[in-house]
């Protein structure tokens, strides 16, 4: 009998996914769930949040989210359709998600908002930490975002992450915060 502890990592690679992609594998499907944020004046909100992350074959992954707002009176869980609760679109995102070999991690993310992001990090298993590496922002930018950090884990079966973000007008600080269930 070994001394050596025994890890029991939860990783999932969907079959077929290209090898090139298994460090992210666990990511691939759907997530749905609710969160909260504090906008660029300081001001606390909850939304829903839909995101998707898919393979087409290639090395990389591509990835939409969209975010709603919440009314006041909405339950914490999501409920099983995501109508009814929303008060207006927040947002949404797409771009593509590229593993490297050495485990770090390069994203693009197209925002709604305005701007465009390049972010950086590394992959260690089941969390994913990235920092901006470059903004562009659109005449249509209706907050300047800045930079951010963003940071990513399977937690229960779960994705959870955090985003903080800086614009002109505020330093790096919590920016959404969500647990999104597999759906």
């Amino acid at each position: 009998m070994s001394d050596t502890p025994q890890l029991n990592i939860d990783i999932e690679v969907p079959e077929g996914l290209n090898p090139a992609l298994a460090a992210l594998g666990w990511m691939v499907g759907r997530w749905e769930g609710t969160g909260h944020g504090t906008d660029h004046e300081g001001n606390d909100f909850r939304f829903e949040q839909r995101m998707e992350f898919q393979s087409n074959g290639e090395d990389y992954l591509y990835y939409v989210s969209q975010t709603f707002l919440l009314d006041d009176d909405a339950d914490e869980e999501p409920s099983e359709d995501g109508i009814g609760r929303a008060t207006k679109v927040l947002g949404m995102e797409t771009g593509f998600w590229r593993p490297k070999a050495d485990a770090s991690l390069e994203v693009e993310l197209a925002s709604s908002d305005g701007w465009t992001e390049v972010l950086v990090g590394k992959i260690q298993v089941t969390r994913i930490d990235l920092t901006t590496d470059a903004v562009v922002r659109g005449e249509s930018a209706q907050v300047e975002h800045m930079a951010g950090q963003r940071l990513y884990g399977k937690v229960e079966g779960d994705l959870m992450y955090a985003l903080d973000r800086s614009t002109s007008t505020h330093e790096l600080r919590p920016h959404m915060w969500a647990r999104l269930k597999r759906v």
